[in-house]
């Protein structure tokens, strides 16, 4: 057979297999509006909380009130007992539990430090976050125009109390995420891990289902067909059609959910072929090894949290024993996705990435090797000549 009879007839294996295509087409699309939906919402805001107000003073309750003005923090109850506010706070009725402690306002006055606890489910981050922003803005409000007003006692001028109450000021500017989003920092590097896993499920599928039927006699087009047409073949139609998604996922995808991205056109693009080629050479030998066609969709989802925690960018590398993140390093999508972080969010330059660039280079080398040499054994065993 010739190339283009070897493409054409990939082609019909590949698209004439439903499993496969809804992986590579249908898999894709769905996770690319499907995965960013969780942190669409990333500002949460009226938090019900219940203030335990043991003072019973003035001050106390201007903070009560302080609380109840900051947008992160509704105070729906106000329990006379710590118990029943953490009662209240095991029943999930409330979020968070704020204790004024006794003798709140008499701390103040002898110029004491009075201490307000603050108690909240610290499962999810975002909450816990927010209610713990909330309550130090009211309490640091409520502190500041207390020393404000001890200051202008003393005959000290406003401006003066002002100033000598905070002398500097903080403007914080985040670098590379300005909204401090789950979306900017999780979103596109779990994009990478998608799109590797939906490739290697499709081409461990296709290579798998051509061993399985080889085994029964079934060898189709491969007994008499060069290896290399066969790899180019896969190359062309799975790199085309990922090439496509990966166009899409940086474009679209990245604008309808607002994602940063700044590199450079032809950097991204050039870095992109580096990832497919990776990725489709890895594939390669893993359908080469697979027995059966069934056996690549429960593989390859079962190591897709693995490799998303020892990448390092959810957990820090620093926590991750070295020959995990070592191991990690075998799989495209680890260089890839430092290297498209760093050059969609951090505005790196190709240049910089030479360590990910030869990775990839060299995984596409070594497994594009590994299943030349798997194939060829099979060819020299008569794997394909079962039939006869």
């Amino acid at each position: 057979m010739n190339f283009f009879e070897v493409l054409r007839a990939e082609a019909k294996l590949i698209f004439s297999d439903i499993a496969i295509v809804l992986t590579i087409i249908g898999g894709v699309i769905l996770y690319s509006f499907l995965y960013p939906q969780p942190y669409a919402n990333e500002s949460v805001s009226s938090l019900p909380v219940t203030v335990v107000d043991l003072d019973k003073s003035d001050i106390s309750r201007d903070i009560i009130f302080k609380l109840n003005a900051t947008p992160q923090i509704n105070v729906v109850r106000e329990d006379l007992s710590q118990k029943d506010a953490l009662e209240a706070l095991e029943r999930t009725l409330v979020k968070a539990v704020i204790i004024i402690p006794v003798h709140f306002k008499r701390d103040l006055i002898l110029m004491q430090t009075p201490t307000i606890a603050l108690g909240a489910d610290s499962s999810y981050f975002l909450i816990y976050g927010a209610v713990l922003e909330g309550a130090m803005r009211a309490v640091l409000t409520e502190s500041a125009q207390i020393k404000v007003v001890n200051l202008l006692k003393n005959q000290m001028p406003l401006s003066g109390a002002s100033l000598a109450y905070t002398p500097y000021s903080i403007n914080a500017i985040n670098l590379f995420n300005k909204e401090n989003s789950y979306t900017q920092y999780v979103v596109p590097a779990v994009f990478i891990l998608i799109l590797q896993q939906t490739l290697l499920i499709g081409m461990g599928i296709l290579g798998g289902g051509v061993n399985e039927r080889c085994k029964k006699g079934e060898c189709l087009h491969y007994k008499n067909t060069s290896i290399f047409y066969i790899f180019l073949a896969r190359l062309i139609i799975f790199g085309t059609l990922f090439f496509i998604h990966i166009l899409f996922y940086f474009g679209f995808i990245y604008e309808n959910f607002d994602i940063t991205h700044i590199a450079g056109s032809l950097e991204l693009l050039s870095f992109s072929l580096l990832f497919l080629t990776a990725v489709i050479a890895f594939g390669l030998f893993l359908g080469s090894l697979l027995s059966s066609r069934e056996i690549a969709t429960p593989l390859v989802l079962f190591s897709s949290l693995p490799l998303v925690f020892s990448v390092g960018f959810v957990w820090p590398v620093e926590a991750i024993p070295p020959f995990i993140h070592f191991i990690a390093y075998f799989v495209p999508s680890t260089p890839a996705i430092e290297g498209f972080l760093h050059l969609n969010q951090m505005g790196a330059t190709l240049d910089t990435l030479s360590t990910q660039t030869l990775i990839l280079l060299l995984q596409t080398l070594l497994y594009t090797c590994l299943a030349y040499i798997i194939e060829r054994r099979k060819k020299s065993e008569k794997f394909y000549d079962i039939i006869t």
